[in-house]
């Protein structure tokens, strides 16, 4: 009798290890459908240093967007200049202040933003604009970027 519980024991065990149909089919549903190839790891790139546009390079800028008439204009050369170059907090102020209204300057905000490289002078940045809701805006885009 005591071999018979032995052998019933270990005949219990093996059919809990057979998968059950219903199993098989969520063991199968659970496998990715995609085989995902092993790739080999790339390099890190190194950080790079980011760093504001040159005095130079500004100042030139600066002339054009200024001697530009409307500020939807201005807007657009400030758009292409973001393309290739990044901003300091003091330019960004600079730019700014040559646009007439605030939704403009807001607009410019949003474009120059993600571009910028100092964080020191934010101050001067929010101080471009005539309300403080608008203060607000700018300041919750500038805490985003």
């Amino acid at each position: 009798m005591k071999r018979m519980n032995k052998i019933m024991l270990i005949a219990f065990m093996a059919f809990m290890m057979i998968p059950m149909p219903q199993q098989a089919a969520a063991a199968q549903e659970r496998k990715p459908k995609v085989n995902i190839e092993k790739r080999e790891r790339k390099p890190q790139r190194k950080p790079v240093n980011l760093r504001a546009m040159r005095d130079s390079d500004f100042s030139m800028m600066y002339k054009i967007v200024k001697e530009t008439s409307f500020d939807k204009n201005k807007i657009n050369i400030i758009r292409v200049a973001c393309i290739a170059s990044n901003f300091g907090s003091k330019q960004c102020a600079r730019l700014l202040a040559l646009l007439s209204f605030d939704d403009n300057k807001m607009e410019a905000l949003k474009v120059m933003a993600p571009r910028l490289v100092e964080f020191d002078n934010y101050n001067k940045i929010l101080n471009q604009f005539s309300f403080s809701s608008n203060r607000e805006k700018a300041a919750k885009i500038l805490l985003k970027r």
